[in-house]
């Protein structure tokens, strides 16, 4: 869960949590489809980054206009944003989940032939 910074508030932000009905309004309220947002925040779209505050505070709870803070009305620092954003990338990435245990083969001897099945019984004559 990511601790994102804005104005001078701390907010969780699951990244990796993407309802649709969150996608298709973000795409609804900025005029652009929901991969080019990924994009465009990622190369540092200012409109993008109002979109992502946005989604930010409707996931806490709080509805405001996109247009607000397109238009300035509602101001936003950016400096502890993009610090408390800077942080999350250089965190290294959290590992996956339980997997399932790695199937294992019999180990064979230098002396075991590949063509010889492990489980063949051994010749006495």
């Amino acid at each position: 869960m990511a601790k994102i910074h804005i104005n001078g508030e701390w907010f969780d932000f699951d990244f990796d949590h993407k309802p649709m009905s969150e996608a298709l309004a973000l795409e609804d309220v900025t005029g652009m489809r929901y991969a080019d947002w990924e994009t465009e925040l990622a190369a540092g779209s200012m409109k993008a980054m109002c979109a992502l505050i946005w989604l930010v505070w409707r996931r806490n709870g709080r509805e405001i206009e996109l247009a607000s803070l397109l238009s300035g009305e509602t101001e936003v620092d950016l400096g502890p944003l993009l610090d408390s954003l800077q942080a999350l990338a250089a965190e290294p990435p959290e590992p996956p989940g339980p997997t399932a245990p790695a199937r294992t083969r019999r180990a064979r001897t230098p002396t075991t032939g590949t063509a010889t099945s492990p489980s063949s019984p051994a010749s006495s004559t």
